[in-house]
């Protein structure tokens, strides 16, 4: 057996090359010459993922198919399968409460992101549960979030009407606030963040007229505000605004780690509250509760009685524990964990190192400690690419390149191997088609190569599923039976 390492750099995806893809660019000789390797070419979207085929990766399914070393289904796609199907408008748990708010005369506080991307939220998901309240419940306020992450940076205007076209007909249902998703969804603990995105909500803090939403939307872009950052305001409206003990506030966001926050602090209502799936707290009623995958890369190490540490900054930590681990949020036996804090910045091209230097001097210091199974996640190409700043992406990727290099060294210095891939494209697209900045994930395939004393020949082509099995061959450990997924590496 030998110790081994799994580098994901998030974001770093395989695209065409032109003037703006800042994988292919970057001055980086470290990764330049892993690609001269024999290496795979992995499949990070749709169906090779577990959602809807043609959709974006990202890097929560990224992490979940890897870590579980087979395709899992998506919660996103499980509701979006009901809601097609009929069988949504049949959940018990949501029937019961919606009957018990028309008994009431309750009011419905509808939560989440005017976003069809099927990464955080779909907004008909949220159309679905407004026909289904709209005769039962007393008033529907809804309280809408911006992306600009995972769509075009100025699309709020565009599902803005989108969203008014729906309700236009419905009387009782009207836009109670409006915030950028850098506030409502922070998940770095930027608690100043999210009180500003609960104040707008439901404190009136900032306050605009109904007819003035899209002007207010058009302002901002115009003073340089993308959607991730729209200001938080709340929308006066004609029916009374007030929250009731009766009240139920429902989030139709459908992934959990940019959820708990906001969840959290309207704790402080103490009204009932809905969610899709687990946002890590007893105090909502989940719809589609989270099933932890069970027999995962990070269990089966443990099973071996094997030591794993988990490496990552604030940014993507939740994905290469919870995530990675099948929703597991405890770790294994003989799995140790370092967080290390990301920049409390809104905007990640002020500070493009990241905190790459300090995820390679801690897994420095796990080499050093001889752990058998390392894993680690670089942020710089994900989060850098979602602000659409080529320049500072270009940068970002230069210095990571020299902390993956000194990981690489020192590991392969210590007799151990090390996994190189990542969970979905990003960085390697900075434009669309209109040269306006493009910060969502791509459909590009990532590279998968392995590292040590020799070299490796490995299969052009696989999926993230076989990440895993890959691993555990590059260890020289045996192969896990329950990995649907196939080793990459040729014998």
């Amino acid at each position: 057996m030998k110790n081994g390492i799994l580098i994901i750099l998030d974001g770093y995806g395989e695209g065409k090359k032109d003037e703006f893809n800042a994988v292919d660019n970057a001055n980086t000789p470290t990764l330049k010459y892993l690609k001269t390797l024999s290496h795979s070419l992995l499949d990070t979207s749709g169906e090779a993922v577990g959602i809807f085929k043609g959709e974006l990766g990202g890097s929560e399914v990224g992490h979940t198919t890897i870590g579980a070393g087979r395709i899992v289904p998506s919660t996103a796609k499980k509701i979006h399968d009901d809601v097609l199907s009929g069988a949504f408008e049949k959940n018990k748990k949501l029937l019961n409460i919606l009957n018990k708010m028309q008994k009431n005369n309750a009011n419905l506080h509808l939560i989440g992101m005017m976003s069809d991307k099927n990464v955080h939220s779909n907004i008909n998901h949220a159309y679905r549960v407004i026909e289904m309240a709209k005769d039962k419940v007393n008033h529907i306020f809804l309280h809408l979030f911006t992306d600009g992450r995972d769509t075009s940076p100025f699309d709020s205007e565009k599902y803005y009407l989108d969203v008014k076209k729906h309700i236009k007909n419905i009387k009782n249902c009207e836009i109670a606030s409006i915030s950028g998703r850098a506030w409502a969804m922070d998940r770095e603990n930027n608690l100043d963040r999210t009180k500003k995105a609960f104040n707008a909500m439901f404190n009136h803090d900032v306050c605009i007229e109904s007819d003035e939403i899209l002007s207010y939307l058009k302002s901002q872009h115009n003073a340089g505000v993308n959607d991730q950052f729209v200001e938080p305001t709340h929308v006066k409206t004609k029916a009374k605004f007030e929250v009731d003990k009766n009240d139920v506030l429902f989030f139709f966001n459908f992934r959990e780690d940019r959820l708990r926050q906001i969840v959290k602090c309207c704790e402080q209502l103490s009204c009932t509250m809905i969610t899709m799936a687990n946002v890590d707290t007893s105090k909502t009623i989940q719809l589609y509760p989270t099933k932890e995958v069970k027999n995962t890369l990070s269990e089966h190490l443990a099973d071996l009685n094997l030591h794993q540490i988990k490496i990552s900054e604030s940014t993507k930590y939740a994905h290469v524990t919870y995530f990675l681990n099948g929703g597991r949020e405890e770790p294994f036996k003989n799995e140790d964990r370092k967080h290390i804090l990301s920049n409390k910045v809104e905007d990640f091209s002020t500070t493009p190192k990241m905190k790459a230097k300090e995820i390679a001097d801690e897994t420095i210091k796990a080499i050093n400690a001889k752990y058998n199974a390392i894993i680690v996640n670089f942020s710089n190409p994900d989060m850098l690419g979602h602000t659409g700043n080529y320049e500072a992406t270009v940068e970002s990727l230069e210095f990571m390149d020299k902390c993956v290099k000194k990981v690489l060294d020192y590991a392969i210095k210590n007799g151990y191997v090390a996994l190189v891939t990542a969970d979905h494209g990003n960085a390697e697209v900075m434009r669309t088609k209109d040269g306006l900045p493009h910060m969502a994930h791509t459909l590009n395939k990532v590279m998968c190569v392995a590292v040590g004393n020799k070299k490796y020949a490995m299969k052009k082509y696989g999926g993230l599923q076989d990440v895993a099995p890959t691993f555990l061959d590059l260890m020289e450990l045996e192969k896990f039976k329950p990995f649907v997924g196939k080793s990459l590496i040729l014998h």
